[in-house]
């Protein structure tokens, strides 16, 4: 009796590790996806406050005219720390482009872009977002 108890024990043996190896792969894309699209998250987070301080930027700091082009453009990509924004400075639109100027402080100033982002999770094909709008819109203040 005590020695068919002993081989049940013995067939036992291994299984937790046969488990493991099948759930492996669906846990590591589990936590690595959580992961990139955190990521992605704080990326595109990042470009939402860099869009708003150009446009802060354009709707104050433009209010006398002396905005010269492409200024705002390049407020967008320093307050981008890290990242890089597709086609910029060509790609950042701003409207009334450089800025407000004096005699218009009832209309809105928008600083706008159209960012892709890239997801790569071990496992799945690379996902990508495209065309993503990032945009911010502040009123004319003088």
């Amino acid at each position: 009796m005590h020695r068919g108890d002993q081989r049940k024990r013995h067939d036992q043996r291994g299984a937790a590790a046969v488990e493991f190896a099948i759930i492996a792969p669906v846990l590591f894309m589990l936590v690595f996806g959580i992961i990139e699209f955190g990521l992605a998250w704080s990326q595109k987070n990042v470009f939402v406050g860099a869009a708003r301080e150009g446009a802060r930027f354009a709707a104050v700091g433009c209010g006398d005219g002396s905005c010269a082009d492409g200024e705002v453009a390049q407020k967008v990509i320093d307050a981008a720390v890290g990242y890089d924004i597709d086609g910029a400075p060509g790609s950042i639109a701003v409207n009334p482009n450089p800025g407000c100027s004096s005699d218009d402080t009832s209309t809105d100033v928008t600083v706008a872009w159209q960012q892709d982002f890239v997801i790569d999770i071990p496992f799945v094909p690379t996902i990508t977002l495209e065309n993503v709008d990032i945009q911010a819109v502040f009123r004319c203040e003088y």
